[in-house]
């Protein structure tokens, strides 16, 4: 073979009398039970069983028959969801009568002493629970059951294929068996298959290995209009100019592909489009949540500080050990102490009700985050108790947590000050001498002037009545209640020189000395660490067991190295967790980033899961591929540009989109790539992309505070305080890049929000795809696509004045970055021309027509 180039169902309470029975609110659950068995257990007896002498409501029957017929029964209606499934619904297992009769959270299914009561019996009665949840039994059934269960529920010795014997409400534990799975394993590099000689990229030759086995063949390649949009999107997230394409199309050097590969990998746009993907990953937002959602201040550098790393190359797993401790490494950088501002992204609540309990949740979502994105796991699940699907027990996530167990929780309310807790100055050693320097010299005229001020307020405020001291502390009144008292409590001399000490008061408080470069970042509280416990159900008043600072015991991890910076401002713990997590012998980072690649070029990740490698993720596709793409991202001392190239220069990746009827029936799911799937532009490259080809967009400006785009009234009237913090910014700042808009988890843009941009509540790996309505009616009324849509026409007029045919070939060859056929450019004058039949006096037909090709499909969506 070559390349061509949880359920939940909601049901009804049990109730006694008017009042709810302590229960599950589900209709897949009789009785949760805690053993399921393998097999039948030997016949036993009525007269072995204690059972009530009650009438029989069918007619006598041997005991075997009747065990035989009762079972039948179950087996036909009931062991899908209650034994032979691959899920057990409910935790109720019918399989064994040991189990029947265990029961669990309601009690046992079968009451032996008083059989009527037996909740299996009200449940197929359908009185409380309604079992089966398809339809009640025949009353043949009910009937065989009933009594089935008054003389004991006896049982033969005939084998069920059941699921094996385990303890439903048993959680995973951490031992050989549980260690053995597939992502807590080392990273060995596999062998390449050797399936087509000519396939010279060792990806192509998993991926063939794949569809081979399979029985499927990979779709030929895309053209190179195609691959060169993809190619653009991918790397920098802007569309190319139709010259950009018409080069590349045209160019027939061997290296033609490779060369546009490197061209891209070198813009400044590409840390704009990949920093994207990881600020998704961290939440990253500029604003607190809650009510008053105030703004983090200097948040925006930690953004600056990722697309910069992106486009620096800079090894991956230094890129992660700068998050976790770039305060606590040797050397201590401005850049450094900007990278910690990780830990500032998060939700705060500014007004806790329980201040030690705020600590914690804000430390869960820091450990939440960590472990999602960096390891794949979800350590978080532990902290109210052991995880119930992972081999996580509650003490490793205090353990993980004990870490982070120093750090200074973020300051006070933005409306007042933010403490030092979060603040620190990046500006270079001589400039924060100066500034210290004229802040003292500045202080000490703030402090002469005050005195002088008071010397003169106490002659003048002796013989005050009471409504003139109130008066006096409105400070644009008390040089007219002072100019009162000259020749009087003052002299002349005294008023004027009030006067003057006022205007001196308003310069310098309107001139302190110019504030240093400050950055958003993390602190501890310094060099011995509170203690740190297990707390019961998460409770942060309800300590029991001390731990120390220690990693999953799944992955058999090394003891933490840990040891305090030299200054003793912080303890090392970070720095050691940063360097674990960083390691090349740590199974889980180099997978979960190479994964992460493979996802945001090609849809999905080999896992698709991306932030849960555990028992609940779904398995990898390609789990030989992945490993190899793991090593090979480890042994390129973790440079991503490189991963790229190996990636995009793969037949796989440059296969088309197109549909094959018989490998689309086979694998509906494109689970084995046999092909390149389609996708819509994300939110943030439909706002781009719009900007781009009307040429709105100010793609020269980086880095700095964030932009404020125009919000609709209606959106701000959704504040609690309509319009706070949001300052709509002006000129060509309006029209950059869609990363640099100020993100208020609050108040999204509605373009963006529309086009499922990522809530920046909790760390997002994979963003929602969806088609809705909200979307078109965006796209046709919104202001902005108005605003664009005219500036696209003025655009368009000034290219080819009185051109219309022009003006319709040069909007659609930006919009769809290829040459528009004869018939499409006729289709597009023939609009124009109807529009303005309709309306002369009112032309706007060429802004409808730009706003109709902002609308194409061809546009929004990427083969």
């Amino acid at each position: 073979m070559k390349f061509q180039q949880p359920e939940f169902s909601m049901g009804r309470n049990r109730r006694i009398g008017n009042q709810p029975f302590p229960g599950p609110l589900t209709i897949l659950i009789v009785i949760p039970l805690v053993i399921a068995s393998s097999g039948w257990a030997r016949l036993i007896s009525a007269q072995d069983q204690k059972a009530d002498k009650l009438p029989s409501v069918i007619p006598d029957l041997p005991i075997t028959e009747l065990a035989e017929k009762s079972l039948a029964i179950l087996r036909q209606n009931c062991f899908g969801c209650h034994g032979t499934g691959e899920k057990i619904r409910g935790e109720l297992v019918l399989t064994s009568r040991d189990a029947v009769l265990a029961g669990g959270e309601s009690g046992p299914a079968v009451d032996v002493a008083s059989p009527d009561a037996s909740l299996i019996l009200e449940a197929i009665n359908y009185d409380g629970y309604e079992m089966p949840p398809d339809g009640k039994l025949s009353d043949d059934d009910i009937n065989t059951l009933t009594e089935w269960v008054r003389v004991g529920i006896p049982w033969s010795d005939e084998t069920i294929d059941s699921q094996p014997a385990k303890n439903h409400n048993a959680v995973p534990t951490v031992n050989a068996e549980t260690k053995k799975w597939w992502s807590y394993q080392p990273v060995i590099r596999p062998d390449v298959p050797s399936v087509d000689a000519s396939a010279a990229n060792p990806i192509d030759q998993f991926i063939l290995d794949g569809l081979e086995r399979a029985g499927l063949a990979p779709n030929p390649p895309a053209d190179r209009r195609v691959l060169a949009r993809r190619a653009y999107y991918n790397l920098i997230g802007l569309p190319p100019s139709p010259q950009q394409v018409d080069a590349f199309v045209n160019d027939k050097s061997a290296d033609a592909w490779e060369r546009l590969i490197d061209e891209l990998l070198a813009s400044p746009h590409y840390g704009e489009k990949w920093g994207r993907h990881w600020l998704d990953l961290v939440r990253y937002a500029e604003s607190n949540s809650y009510e008053r959602d105030d703004t983090k201040p200097f948040v925006w550098r930690y953004r600056d500080f990722v697309i910069q790393s992106f486009n620096a190359d800079k090894p991956y797993d230094e890129f992660l050990i700068e998050q976790l401790a770039g305060d606590e490494m040797d050397e201590v950088t401005p850049e450094r102490i900007i990278a910690t501002g990780y830990y500032r992204l998060g939700i705060w609540d500014d007004e806790p009700a329980d201040p030690e309990q705020a600590w914690y949740d804000d430390t869960d979502d820091i450990l939440a985050t960590t472990s999602q994105t960096m390891l794949g796991m979800t350590i978080n699940c532990a902290r109210c108790h052991d995880h119930k699907i992972d081999p996580v027990p509650q003490t490793d996530y205090y353990r993980m947590l004990a870490f982070f167990r120093n750090i200074r929780r973020y300051g006070v309310r933005a409306h007042e000050t933010v403490v030092d807790a979060s603040l620190r100055t990046i500006a270079p050693q001589e400039l924060q001498l100066q500034f210290r320097a004229e802040k003292e010299a500045w202080q000490v005229e703030v402090t002469k002037n005050r005195e002088a001020l008071e010397a003169i307020e106490a002659l003048v405020t002796r013989d005050f009545i009471p409504v003139e001291f109130e008066e006096f502390k409105d400070e644009m009144k008390r040089l007219d209640l002072v100019r009162k008292r000259v020749g009087g409590a003052i002299t002349g001399e005294q008023g004027t020189e009030y006067a003057s000490l006022m205007d001196e008061m308003r310069r310098l408080r309107e001139n302190p000395p110019a504030q240093l470069e400050s950055a958003l970042c993390v602190k501890e509280k310094g060099p011995d660490p509170d203690e740190t416990f297990v707390l019961i159900r998460g409770n942060a008043h309800a300590p029991s067991e001390r731990v120390e600072p220690g990693f999953p015991l799944v992955l058999s991890p090394p003891e933490p190295a840990i040891k305090a910076t030299t200054e003793g401002q912080s303890t090392g713990r970070r720095l050691a967790l940063a360097r674990w997590i960083a390691s090349r012998d740590n199974p889980l980072t180099a997978r979960v980033m190479a994964n992460r690649l493979w996802q945001f070029h090609f849809g999905r990740g080999i896992v698709r899961s991306s932030s849960d490698f555990g028992f609940q993720g779904t398995p990898p596709t390609h789990p030989e591929l992945l490993d190899w793409l793991a090593s090979e991202l480890v042994d390129g001392d973790w440079h991503l540009k490189r991963m790229h190239k190996l990636i995009m220069t793969s037949a796989a990746w440059k296969m088309s989109s197109a549909d094959n009827t018989e490998a689309l029936a086979a694998d509906p799911l494109n689970d084995h790539f046999w092909r390149v799937d389609m996708r819509r532009l994300t939110a943030e490259e439909v706002r781009d992309s719009i900007l781009a080809v009307n040429g709105s967009l100010n793609a020269e400006k980086f880095f700095g505070p964030s932009i404020y785009p125009i919000q609709p009234d209606e959106v701000l009237q959704g504040q609690s305080v309509p319009g706070a913090n949001w300052f709509t910014s002006a000129g060509d700042e309006l029209n950059r890049r869609s990363i640099y808009i100020h993100s208020k988890r609050s108040l999204p843009v509605p373009m963006l929000a529309n086009f499922d941009v990522a809530d920046a509540d909790t760390p997002c790996p994979v963003r929602f795809n969806t088609v809705q309505p909200t979307q078109a009616l965006g796209m046709i009324n919104s202001e902005f696509v108005h605003i664009q849509a005219r500036a696209f026409a003025d655009e368009l007029r000034q290219l080819a004045p009185d051109n219309e045919t022009r003006q319709v070939e040069t909007a659609l060859q930006r919009v769809l970055q290829r040459t528009p056929s004869a018939g499409e450019i006729e289709r597009g004058t023939q609009f124009i021309s109807a529009l303005r039949a309709d309306e002369p006096e009112n032309d706007q037909s060429l802004q409808i027509f730009c706003l109709l090709v902002l609308n194409l499909n061809e546009f929004l969506y990427l083969d």
